[in-house]
């Protein structure tokens, strides 16, 4: 649906996410970012040692939700 249309004209019509890892002497951390495509801001984040949906996408999108305003249309691409 976002079909590489990376631009768009109002804030929360675009969200792009995505989760990485680092590594550590202690093992894996994960890091999940939300980023809003209108301003390129990073709205939603975290870092957990774990891969669960609790850790990694949800606590992320809990924290953007706080941040920004859902709006109707808002497409969210993971």
């Amino acid at each position: 649906m976002l079909n590489r249309k990376f631009k768009v004209a109002k804030p929360s019509k675009g969200w792009v996410s995505d989760i990485t890892y680092i590594q550590t002497k202690e093992g894996f951390l994960y890091l999940t970012t939300i980023l809003d495509l209108y301003d390129r801001k990073i709205i939603g984040w975290s870092l957990s040692n774990g891969m669960s949906t609790e850790e990694t996408s949800l606590a992320a999108w809990k924290m953007a939700i706080k941040n920004r305003e859902v709006n109707e249309g808002l497409l969210f691409h993971s």
